[in-house]
C-alpha cells in the first residue's frame, strides 16, 4: 500500500500544507554580490517545477512536506526558476545594479514608475520597469530598477505596484448612528409600532381583531404570518400583551385580479414611472424567446426590420426533446415539416446545431390507427413494419414477448438536434442582421393605440420601460392569452402540462448498432394518449415524454414537483419496449407547459401561438411564411387556415 500513502500525502500537503520554514534561505553577504534568487516558499507543497527548472542543480526538494532548498554556491543568478514558479514565489536580485527580476502576472508597461513592496503590500522604496520578459506559457517577469535603497531593504522586496494604484491609507472618523424613528411591525400595510402604541394607549393588553381592523396590522398578503409575532415580541417588553387569535385565512398564494373573474372592456393600465419615463422605438417587437420567437426574430432580421426580442427565461423550447417528423395525418402538417427540416439543415451549414437523421417508429396498437398510419404512407416516406420485424428494424433489444401492436410505421425524414443550438443559431442570425434581444426582460402590459402598440416591459434590473412599435408579435407561449385579451383577442387557449425525462448515458441500442430512433405509442392509457422518446446520438441518454390527455383543472399551477403518474407510464412503455433498460437510472425529469388546443398563426393580428409542443417540428417554416406574409408575398392556401378565424389544420390521429 505504499502508493496509497504516497496518493495522502500528496493530498494532505495539497489540502492541509504545513510551514517548514519561518523565513526564506538567504546567501551570505559576500555571495549577495553577484545576481542570485530567493525562494520565499515556506510551505511543504506537493509542487517542484524549480528544482526541474535548474540546470545546474542549485534548487532541491526531497518530499511534498518539504520547502524547497537553494544551494547559492551552484546559483549561478540565471533567474530561469523565476519564469517556471507556479506559485510566484521565486524573486531575481542584483544588488550591486539595484534590480528585481519580479514575476508578474499583468500587463504592465516598459517605462511604468512603482512602489517596491514587501510581502504585506508595505512601501520599501520607488522603482521603474525597465523591461516585460515575455515567455509562452510561463510567468512573465518585470525587470526593475530601484532608486536609492539599501542592500537591506532590496532583500525584503517581493513585489510592485503602479504609483497611480496605490491605495491610501483608510482615514476612519467617529460615526453617530441616527436610529430609525419608526420600527414598522406590518411591512405589507406598512404599519409602525407607535402607530399600535397609540392604539393601546395605557392599556396592558390588546386583542388581535382590534389591532387589525383598526391600523390593518395582518391584513396583507401574508396574512399575519409574520407580523402578528413580530408585534407580540415588541409589545412584550413593555408589558403589553397581545391576546386572542385572528380570524384563519391562508395567505394569497396568487394574487387574482377582479377583471380575471369577470373581465371589463378596458383593460388596468399599467403606471411604471413618476416624472420621465423612458421609451424606446423599434420597428418591430417580438414578445418571446423560444423556437418560435426566435425563428421570427432571425427572418424578420434578414428583411431589414431591426426588430427587438424580449426574452423572460429558458421554456420548453430550450428543453424539448430534440426530435422532428413528418409524421402527421394531415399532408399540409408533413409539407410544413419537410419544408422545416431544409431550414434545419441550412441551419446546421452555417454553424453545428447537431443535425443528424433519424427514423420515427410509431406504434399500431388497433385496427383505427393502423388505418391513419397506412393512409400517411400516400405522402411520406416510410415503410409499414409487422412485429415479426420490430428486432430486426427497431431495436436487436427489443421485446419479442411484447404483444401489444400488430404493425408499427417507420418514417424517413426524421431528424435530431440539440434544441439550445438551434435557438442560438437562430438568434446569432438575427444579431448579425441588426436585430436586438433582451434577455430576462418580462412583458407586463401591452395596448394598442392607433396604428402602434405600447408594450410595458420590465428588465432584469427592474427598471419599466415602453418600447412603441407599428408591429408587435405575440410569441410568447402559454401566456400567449394573457397578453392577446389585452389585445382584445379571445383566443380560447389553455396551457396543458407536459412532462419529459432525461436517463444517464447509455451504449447505442437501435438497429446497426446506432442510437435509437423515436419510438412512440399513442394508446390512450392511464391519463396519457402518447408516450415517446429517442436516444440522443451524441450522448446515448434516452430522452421522452408523455403527452397527458387535456388537464385543464392543471393549468396555471406552478408545478415544482413531476407527478408520479407520468413516472410510472413511461418506465412501463419503455421497459416494455426493452426490458434492459430497466436498471438504467433517471438522470432528470421536469415539467412545462403547452398551447391547446389549436395553432393560431396570424400575422393580420400579430398572434404566433399554439404550436402545441410541436415548435421544434414546424416553427422555424412557419415563421418564415409568417414574415412572407407581412411582407405581401404569396403563401401556401393553407397558410390562411391557420388565422385566428380558420380551422387551424387540427392534426387528430398524431398529435
Amino acid at each position: 500500500a505504499d502508493h496509497l500513502l504516497v496518493a495522502k500525502e500528496y493530498i494532505d500537503s495539497q489540502q492541509h500544507p504545513i510551514k517548514v520554514l519561518d523565513a526564506p534561505y538567504l546567501p551570505s553577504a559576500e555571495r549577495m554580490q553577484k545576481p542570485f534568487v530567493i525562494i520565499d516558499c515556506l510551505y511543504g507543497f506537493a509542487c517542484n517545477p524549480c528544482a526541474f527548472a535548474c540546470k545546474y542543480g542549485a534548487i532541491t526538494k526531497t518530499s511534498t512536506s518539504t520547502a524547497p532548498e537553494i544551494d547559492f554556491e551552484k546559483c549561478v543568478g540565471c533567474m530561469d526558476c523565476v519564469y517556471q514558479c507556479p506559485g510566484l514565489a521565486i524573486f531575481g536580485y542584483n544588488i550591486q545594479r539595484s534590480t528585481f527580476m519580479l514575476p508578474v502576472e499583468f500587463d504592465v508597461n516598459e517605462g511604468l514608475e512603482v512602489f517596491l513592496v514587501d510581502n504585506q503590500g508595505a512601501i520599501l522604496g520607488e522603482g521603474i520597469v525597465e523591461r516585460v520578459l515575455r515567455k509562452k506559457n510561463l510567468t512573465h517577469i518585470a525587470r526593475i530598477r530601484a532608486k536609492n535603497m539599501s542592500s537591506e531593504l532590496q532583500i525584503q522586496v517581493r513585489g510592485f505596484i503602479a504609483k497611480d494604484q496605490y491605495r491610501k491609507a483608510l482615514h476612519f472618523e467617529s460615526y453617530q448612528e441616527e436610529p430609525c424613528q419608526d420600527i414598522f411591525m406590518c411591512h405589507c400595510d406598512d404599519v409602525p409600532l407607535k402607530q399600535v402604541l397609540e392604539l393601546v394607549g395605557e392599556r396592558k393588553y390588546i386583542s388581535v381583531e382590534e389591532v387589525k381592523h383598526t391600523t390593518h396590522l395582518g391584513m396583507g398578503p401574508c396574512r399575519g404570518k409574520r407580523c402578528l409575532q413580530r408585534l407580540k415580541q415588541n409589545l412584550r417588553p413593555r408589558g403589553i400583551e397581545l391576546i386572542g387569535n385572528s380570524t384563519p385565512r391562508g395567505p394569497m398564494s396568487n394574487q387574482l385580479n377582479l377583471g380575471e373573474l369577470y373581465p371589463a372592456t378596458m383593460q388596468p393600465k399599467i403606471i411604471t414611472y413618476a416624472g420621465n419615463k423612458r421609451t424606446i422605438e423599434t420597428r418591430a417587437l417580438i414578445a418571446g424567446g423560444g423556437i418560435a420567437g426566435s425563428a421570427l426574430f432571425r427572418f424578420l432580421s434578414e428583411e431589414g426590420y431591426n426588430p427587438t426580442m424580449i426574452n423572460a427565461g429558458f421554456g420548453a423550447s430550450w428543453r424539448n426533446i430534440a426530435g422532428g417528423r413528418p409524421v402527421f395525418s394531415i399532408p399540409e402538417l408533413t409539407e410544413i415539416a419537410r419544408k422545416n427540416l431544409e431550414l434545419f439543415t441550412q441551419l446546421q451549414q452555417l454553424g453545428n446545431i447537431d443535425l443528424r437523421l433519424i427514423h420515427y417508429v410509431t406504434f399500431a396498437h388497433n385496427e383505427q390507427m393502423y388505418s391513419a398510419l397506412k393512409d400517411s404512407m400516400a405522402w411520406q416516406k416510410a415503410v409499414m413494419l409487422s412485429p415479426s420485424e420490430f428486432k430486426d428494424e427497431v431495436s436487436p433489444y427489443f421485446n419479442t414477448k411484447n404483444k401489444k401492436y400488430i404493425a408499427a410505421l417507420k418514417t424517413s425524414e426524421c431528424w435530431q438536434a440539440t434544441p439550445g443550438k438551434v435557438i442560438e443559431g437562430l438568434r446569432s442570425i438575427g444579431i448579425q442582421n441588426g436585430g436586438v434581444i433582451k434577455e430576462a426582460n418580462h412583458l407586463v402590459s401591452v395596448e394598442r393605440n392607433n396604428d402602434n402598440f405600447m408594450a410595458v416591459v420590465r428588465n432584469h434590473h427592474g427598471e419599466y420601460i415602453e418600447y412603441h412599435t407599428p408591429l408587435f408579435i405575440n410569441a410568447l407561449g402559454d401566456q400567449g392569452d394573457v397578453f392577446a385579451k389585452m389585445l382584445g383577442i379571445e383566443t380560447g387557449m389553455y396551457p396543458v402540462k407536459h412532462q419529459a425525462f432525461i436517463t444517464r448515458r447509455l451504449p447505442m441500442l437501435g438497429k446497426g448498432g446506432n442510437p435509437l430512433d423515436m419510438l412512440i405509442d399513442r394508446r390512450n392509457y392511464k391519463g396519457f394518449v402518447a408516450v415517446y422518446g429517442q436516444q440522443l446520438g451524441d450522448t446515448g441518454q434516452i430522452i421522452g415524454c408523455a403527452s397527458p390527455a387535456v388537464e385543464p383543472s392543471e393549468t396555471h399551477k406552478n408545478l415544482k414537483i413531476n407527478s408520479q403518474d407520468f413516472a410510472e407510464i413511461v418506465a412501463e412503455t419503455f421497459i416494455d419496449w426493452i426490458p434492459e433498460i430497466s436498471s438504467v437510472g433517471f438522470q432528470a425529469l421536469w415539467a412545462g407547459y403547452y398551447n391547446e388546443p389549436r395553432m393560431i398563426i396570424d400575422p393580420e393580428k400579430g398572434l404566433f401561438l399554439g404550436l402545441r409542443g410541436q415548435g421544434f417540428m414546424l416553427g422555424q417554416y412557419l415563421a418564415r411564411l409568417y414574415v412572407d406574409a407581412l411582407l405581401g408575398r404569396e403563401v401556401p392556401a393553407y397558410f390562411h387556415r391557420l388565422k385566428l378565424e380558420g380551422d387551424a389544420i387540427l392534426e387528430k390521429a398524431f398529435k
